[in-house]
Formats: C-alpha cells, structure tokens, sequence
C-alpha cells in the first residue's frame, strides 16, 4: 500500500526536528518507520520527497558536527583543568588577576 505524501512529509519533518535536537534515539526510531513507508509515486511528489530527505541529512549532518566540535571542546577545557590544578601549579598571587 503506498504511502500519502503527507504522512510521509510529517515523518520526515518530524526526523529533521530530532536531529536537529540531536535526539538521536527518536531519530533513528523515526528513520525505521520512514524505512516502512513506500515513496510517492508520482514525480512531483517523488522530487519534493526527495529534496525533504536530502534537507534533512543536511540538517542531520550539521547537528552532528556541532555535537563533535562540543565535544572536542569540552576534551580541551578538560584537559587545561588537569593541567591547571596539578602538582607544581604556580601561584602568581594577586598580579596574575586581570
């Protein structure tokens, strides 16, 4: 049974907006349903379909990016506090203050 188009474009819309959130769980569950469904079948509908997805792992794409450069930067301020609160730290006292 194929699948209306907008069933399918709320589906996809609905993906595009966890990932975006970087809800990554509903996500994925949402791309098995969308698995499930059948592709428009006529090729107005069958590009727009398309174009949706392809905007969608875009969306998926950056989100997934930001999420690693938070995650690099978090690794470094990590590693500076290590760095910062070992033995033989320094103290400037009050001069170092800016």
């Amino acid at each position: 049974m194929a699948s209306q188009p907008c069933d399918l474009f709320a589906l996809i819309s609905e993906l595009r907006e966890s990932a975006r959130r970087g809800d990554w769980r509903n996500a994925f569950e949402l791309a098995i349903a969308l698995r499930d469904h059948t592709p428009p079948a006529n090729t107005i509908a069958d590009g727009e379909y398309l174009e949706r997805l392809r905007g969608t792992l875009e969306v998926a794409k950056a989100s997934r990016a930001q999420t690693a450069a938070t995650l690099v930067r978090l690794r470094a301020a990590a590693g500076f506090n290590r760095f910062r609160g070992g033995e033989g730290r320094q103290d400037f006292g009050e001069s170092a203050d800016l």
